[in-house]
């Protein structure tokens, strides 16, 4: 506390003159001046009461300072997540087969969350990462991820980098730590086969399960340039068909119950 230069500049003139005082009271005592000691005592007395009432207001108003700098990043933040969300709707707008997209993920991620038991504030924080998972494809040049057909090797392996793009562009925001692997790890597979870190089974971070499965399901049951819309069921169908392998089987039947799917003859073991 003594480093910092405003209660630096107030606590050492008063030690100063309090340590001053205490030895001229201490030489008049040695003298018998009495009278004279005992009223220099009650001086340092009252100078030290007005030293820790400086201190305090000092300390006071750094501590209010410090509050209202932490509100207004915190401030500064929503605005930012805010923008880019309006940017990605945007973004997603300019092709008829992504409209609405992030939206949707956003919104499935929440509820699917929410199912599987995850806290208020993380199923809050589900919906951005999921409105925000396809940040990094607008550093993706559009003739490749727009294409009529299936992208070939070449262009995939630069369709892949987008999760890494979001997760760098996301990273300096500190409210959406909890949920930053399930935007970078969202196309891993259980299997180990998925992007980019090629995790597999527990390594997969629970939120990036969700999140991949909500992704999944979205792209399923809307047209893409490659192929048509399936129904709900039939989506999940798929999804079920594709465990444990690629997808966390508890998140896909937390999906089926969500739109109410038939329930599957075996039922999955809960996810870690």
């Amino acid at each position: 506390m003594s480093n910092h230069p405003r209660l630096r500049d107030i606590v050492r003139p008063i030690l100063v003159c309090l340590v001053a005082l205490a030895v001229v009271a201490c030489a008049m005592a040695a003298k018998g001046w009495q009278v004279a000691s005992i009223a220099l005592g009650g001086i340092l007395v009252l100078l030290s009461a007005l030293l820790l009432i400086q201190v305090h207001r000092a300390v006071s108003s750094l501590h209010s300072r410090g509050s209202t700098i932490q509100q207004a990043a915190c401030e500064a933040e929503r605005h930012y997540i805010s923008v880019l969300r309006r940017i990605v709707a945007l973004s997603d707008a300019r092709d008829r087969y992504y409209d609405g997209h992030s939206a949707r993920v956003g919104k499935m991620a929440c509820l699917l969350s929410h199912r599987l038991g995850l806290n208020e504030k993380t199923c809050e924080l589900m919906e951005l990462a999921g409105e925000l998972h396809d940040l990094g494809m607008l550093a993706i040049p559009e003739h490749l991820w727009s294409q009529r057909a299936r992208v070939d090797g070449a262009a995939f392996s630069t369709i892949k980098q987008h999760c890494e793009i979001a997760h760098e562009m996301l990273a300096p925001l500190r409210s959406l730590a909890p949920v930053l692997p399930a935007i970078r790890h969202h196309h891993e597979r259980m299997n180990g086969t998925g992007y980019p870190g090629a995790l597999a089974g527990d390594n997969v971070p629970l939120e990036a399960r969700i999140l991949a499965v909500a992704d999944t399901y979205d792209a399923l049951t809307h047209d893409r340039p490659h192929r048509r819309a399936i129904s709900s069921w039939a989506a999940v169908e798929e999804l079920r068909r594709c465990c444990p392998s690629g997808f966390d089987s508890f998140c896909v039947e937390a999906l089926a119950e969500q739109v109410g799917a038939p329930a599957a003859q075996d039922q999955p073991v809960a996810a870690a």
